[in-house]
């Protein structure tokens, strides 16, 4: 039974994929169960992530800049609920024909595929996530709304094409920051954004108030991807020399979908501080081993020469 779920969440995802794919999007993330499928610097890696904020099942795509990006975003978000209504129907279909064991999973299998696309397609909000019918609301209505999702895409596609964090462009980051968006993981994603650029650039005194932000407001952000930021909170206290922070902030990043090379070197910094040598070059040996996985290439170049002075450190 708990295969033939995962096949029903599978093909819901999937349904996602090609209905992006079908307007020309760019593979990115497909999650089922704890099965992890991503696109990286090094191509596309697969892992198994046990984490209850992604477990049901997830799939994003990368629009391509050179075409209208509404069209796109409503492919792709109309997909899932139109392979779960066909699901539906061809199980059903077949379990009339099947008598005894048989023809019951297919009706499970098309009992529960219609009750994934009436969750799916129902408008409404839950942990800092939309459902499909609310996404497909908000960019029917187009306005800001859509302005504010294809703003924050368009930022990423930067980072994840190689911009480092200090090089983005500050003009869209301080658009985003004005966003007044009904959506919490906008305003959060805007002021991380604002936090990376901030920090790589050397400027303490702004990233310790998007910092200070971002503590607040942490619980906006969906478990299970909010460890990417409370790693960076993380480091940002270690790099302050507050130990006592660092250590809570790391409790909070266990688990969760993270770049392991960031982790690796927010647990080098920490030994550092802790003033154990040993263990920082363990944890700088695993992040070297992780980079290549990396699917922000933009974050990668930072973590690269954040690595290269631990290493000084370390030979010192």
């Amino acid at each position: 039974m708990l295969i033939l779920i995962l096949v029903v969440l599978a093909i819901h995802e999937l349904g996602h994929l090609i209905g992006g794919f079908s307007r020309g999007m760019r593979f990115l993330l497909f999650i089922v169960g704890p099965f992890q499928w991503i696109k990286t610097s090094d191509g596309i890696r697969f892992s198994l992530v046990f984490n209850l904020g992604s477990f049901g099942g997830l799939a994003a795509a990368l629009p391509d800049p050179d075409r209208e990006f509404s069209p796109q975003m409503k492919r792709l978000v109309i997909g899932g609920p139109l392979a779960s209504v066909l699901l539906t129907i061809v199980c059903v279909s077949i379990g009339m024909l099947l008598p005894g064991k048989a023809g019951f999973y297919f009706y499970f299998v098309g009992g529960f595929s219609f009750l994934i696309f009436l969750v799916t397609a129902i408008p409404f909000r839950a942990g800092g996530f939309m459902s499909d019918g609310m996404q497909l609301l908000e960019l029917m209505r187009g306005g800001i709304g859509v302005e504010e999702r294809q703003t924050i895409i368009n930022l990423m596609m930067q980072s994840m094409a190689g911009t480092r964090p200090r090089d983005l462009d500050q003009n869209v980051i301080d658009r985003m920051l004005q966003f007044e968006s009904l959506d919490p993981m906008r305003q959060v994603i805007a002021r991380f954004y604002a936090y990376l650029s901030k920090a790589d650039r050397g400027e303490q005194q702004p990233a310790s108030r998007h910092i200070e932000w971002l503590e607040q407001h942490i619980e906006q952000y969906p478990q299970g991807f909010r460890q990417s930021l409370t790693l960076e909170i993380c480091l940002h206290y270690i790099l302050q020399g507050k130990l006592e922070d660092a250590v809570h902030w790391m409790k909070m990043s266990a688990g969760g979908i993270v770049d392991e090379s960031r982790r690796a070197l927010v647990e080098a910094e920490l030994a550092l501080l802790e003033n154990d040598k040993p263990r920082a070059g363990k944890a700088l040996a695993r992040a070297r081993k992780h980079i290549a996985r990396s699917y922000d290439n933009g974050m990668r170049i930072m973590t690269e020469d954040q690595l290269r002075k631990i290493d000084e450190r370390l030979s010192a």
